[in-house]
């Protein structure tokens, strides 16, 4: 600084301010200005969201589904938050992310907690669980697990809900006139016992003041915005199928007649729009059900994106779902050491164009090296191993997909494709 005397009187002032002043951007090892959105870089953390944008993120437990998304005005959504008890040592389960000694519902919470806290809300606002199976909303009947002071096993969306509150709980059956949930039962289809799901659900309505409804095919009203919804009309979710049963465009039409759907094919089912981009996501509702197809036909159109039906299982993603809806990216939310989930001939029919030609680029959150090493040639083509979102632009013109880090908290980021236009 002795050269300071000969510099102009202002500058000198701005000179000895800066060299007191530390850079708050880089104190606690920082390093610079506050990333934009679509800033990401490999190997450092994703940048958070910021209003007009969509993020959709399947995260990775190895346990189970769960999907967050929080749209253009910062409201939040899960879409199921299954918990498989199984040990890692398993025949038929990858490794349990990012630890064996952290509980899928607390990956969930922390993953969501650290995204959320860009839209400065504390709560979800939507939890929708897609059906009734235990990848989807937890493993009931103790299996170890803490019990709540209510009687329920502290598991999936159950346990999530203590340390990561949701404002309203959609599910496939719940009535004001049925609390017990007799229309599952009266169903008679296969699905996991609920009968502490029924006890947490009874706890949260009176005690905490939960909101609950029944998903309803045939909606556009029902998940939506609820902060800026004037801000982004271009923004809709439409409800398109549950129970069996699926919106033909003026009413519900049941896809199984005098037959009785298994469990899957009760999922609920709908399509994301917001501009020209648009994500299907329908549970376990692959091409093992009668809905699949029917909802893609009234669909009707190709989509940017899809969550793999039933994880890619056996009988899904079917040549006629699939030549309709073409989707440009399929995350997969996959969790087992079997070659049938995913389901290796769809795989590769998907990666090799043989359903539809304007290209698809596959995500799985896990693939476990024993089928990976044998199949390398395949999933060499593939995303593989990790956290995966889908971040859109405001309006909808075009979107990015990212692979995060799945082995720490950190949510670093692996790799980057985009942008990708809609069309």
């Amino acid at each position: 600084m002795r050269y300071l005397p000969f510099v102009f009187p202002w500058v000198a002032a701005f000179l000895l301010l800066s060299c007191g002043k530390s850079d708050p951007s880089t104190e606690n090892g920082g390093s610079g200005s506050k990333k934009g959105p679509l800033e990401a870089v490999i190997g450092e953390v994703l940048p958070d969201w910021e209003d007009g944008y969509l993020d959709i993120h399947a995260i990775s437990t190895g346990r189970g589904e769960c999907t967050f998304f929080i749209l253009p005005d910062g409201t939040t959504m899960t879409v199921d938050a299954g918990e498989v008890v199984t040990a890692t040592t398993s025949p038929v389960s990858v490794t349990q992310r990012p630890s064996a000694d952290q509980r899928a519902y607390f990956t969930q919470s922390r993953y969501m907690k650290h995204f959320m806290e860009a839209t400065g809300h504390s709560a979800l606002d939507y939890m929708l669980m897609t059906h009734f199976h235990i990848d989807h909303f937890g493993t009931p009947g103790g299996k170890g697990f803490t019990m709540s002071s209510e009687g329920y096993t502290m598991t999936g969306l159950m346990a999530l809900y203590t340390t990561l509150p949701y404002t309203t709980l959609l599910d496939r059956a719940w009535s004001a006139d049925d609390p017990d949930y007799h229309f599952v039962e009266e169903s008679g289809t296969s699905y996991s016992d609920i009968s502490e799901y029924i006890k947490f659900v009874k706890y949260a309505i009176a005690k905490k003041g939960l909101k609950m409804e029944r998903f309803q095919a045939g909606r556009s009203d029902q998940l939506k915005l609820l902060y800026k919804p004037a801000s982004y009309p271009d923004f809709k979710i439409m409800n398109y199928a549950v129970n069996g049963e699926y919106w033909n465009g003026s009413g519900l039409v049941d896809a199984y007649g005098t037959a009785i759907p298994a469990e899957n094919g009760n999922s609920a089912v709908f399509l994301l729009s917001y501009g020209k981009f648009d994500y299907y996501t329908g549970g376990d509702a692959g091409g093992n059900t009668r809905v699949a197809a029917p909802v893609a036909r009234m669909i009707g159109r190709p989509v940017e994106a899809m969550k793999a039906d039933h994880h890619m299982s056996v009988d899904c993603m079917f040549e006629e779902q699939m030549a309709i809806l073409q989707p440009k990216v399929i995350a997969t939310q996959s969790f087992a050491r079997r070659l049938d989930q995913p389901m290796i001939g769809t795989v590769d029919a998907l990666v090799n164009g043989t359903y539809y030609s304007r290209g698809c680029s596959l995500y799985f959150t896990n693939i476990d090296d024993v089928i990976y090493t044998p199949n390398q040639a395949l999933y060499g083509k593939c995303h593989v191993n990790g956290h995966i979102v889908i971040r859109v632009l405001p309006g909808g013109g075009s979107f990015y997909v990212y692979q995060l880090d799945d082995t720490n908290n950190l949510y670093k980021v692996k790799s980057i494709e985009g942008p990708i236009a809609c069309e």
